[in-house]
């Protein structure tokens, strides 16, 4: 994998009730424990909604309508480089339940900085939300 080139990665903005979801990322894998927006890799061929739309159902088990486009974050770390996507989007069928994730929350906008939060989704909750970390 070259480092250097970008892959691209959808998030989820989900709000219900004035609260955002985040997850936190399971303790095996890359940055465990970290919060982040749902979401993932967007795999070859995939259109970005609709991979957003598989990652809620594989890692929260809810059926999921993206949206438009809300925001975007580029983040370089050590190995490899990301292009966030951030799509509102609503949860259309379920509950969340961790499956694919070590726990989810809905937190208010403003307390999204006492979650450590991946750096690209930081700066989308800054974009976004103009919450500060």
């Amino acid at each position: 994998m070259n480092k250097d080139l970008p892959i691209t990665v959808t998030a989820a903005i989900i709000v219900r009730g004035g609260r955002v979801l985040i997850t936190r990322r399971p303790p095996n894998g890359r940055h465990p424990g970290s919060w982040e927006f749902p979401g993932g890799k967007v795999e070859p061929g995939e259109e970005p909604r609709a991979c957003l739309e598989r990652e809620l159902d594989e890692e929260l088990a809810v059926g999921a309508a993206a949206g438009d486009l809300l925001a975007q974050a580029h983040h370089a770390y050590p190995d490899l480089t990301i292009d966030l996507l951030a799509f509102e989007c609503s949860i259309t069928a379920g509950e969340p339940a961790d499956i694919g994730c070590d726990s989810h929350r809905w937190v208010l906008p403003a307390e999204l900085s006492h979650y450590d939060l991946l750096p690209p989704d930081r700066a989308l909750a800054r974009e976004i939300f103009g919450v500060e970390s």
